[in-house]
């Protein structure tokens, strides 16, 4: 008696999504630290040419912490979305995805408090110009992780809600994730250390 062999599944890649978002996201980041090298050496060269970095009481710190909680409280709400979507929780889901957006928000509304409380010029010197390089850098790769989030946020209104998408929402945190991680690098070199 002959059996016919049936053929073999067609191999899956498990999470694709996310290996190529940590690949984007390292990129990101080299790039990011690349600016901020550059920042750092143009302060240094700077200071040892005995010329001030920025005036005294420019550069407020108070608005600047309020940003780095806010965005340490949003990496809590991203990662409580990508548990909702392991556990195929919708309406968590969308309350974290939602309250990280919102959170981002407030982040690019304080920082145009904090620009138009320093009011530097473009072209008055190299400080402020990367200041606005540097802090512009980083709100632009805030807007893509919230760009992302809402991608994200917008697929799960539209369809499964569930492991599936939890690929997603793990792309979309660990991008999250660095970009807190550069902001505490903006926090620390740009605000506090000035």
């Amino acid at each position: 008696m002959r059996t016919t062999a049936l053929p073999a599944a067609e191999a899956t890649r498990p999470r694709t999504g996310v290996v190529g978002a940590l690949l984007a996201t390292g990129a990101v980041f080299m790039a990011f630290a690349a600016l901020v090298a550059v920042y750092v050496q143009q302060r240094q060269m700077a200071q040892a040419a005995g010329q001030e970095w920025f005036g005294e009481g420019s550069v407020e710190l108070g608005p600047a912490g309020m940003m780095m909680m806010t965005l340490l409280l949003s990496m809590v709400t991203v990662q409580w979305a990508v548990q909702a979507a392991r556990t195929e929780d919708r309406p968590h889901g969308f309350i974290a995805l939602g309250v990280t957006l919102m959170f981002g928000a407030a982040v690019i509304n304080q920082f145009w408090f904090v620009y138009q409380d320093t009011a530097f010029a473009i072209d008055g010197g190299r400080a402020e110009l990367l200041f606005y390089a540097v802090t512009g850098a980083f709100i632009a790769m805030l807007i893509g992780g919230m760009a992302m989030v809402a991608v994200t946020t917008i697929r799960s209104l539209m369809g499964p809600f569930g492991r599936e998408l939890a690929h997603g929402v793990q792309a979309a945190a660990a991008y999250w994730h660095m970009c807190v991680l550069c902001y505490f690098l903006v926090w620390y070199i740009v605000f506090v250390t000035k």
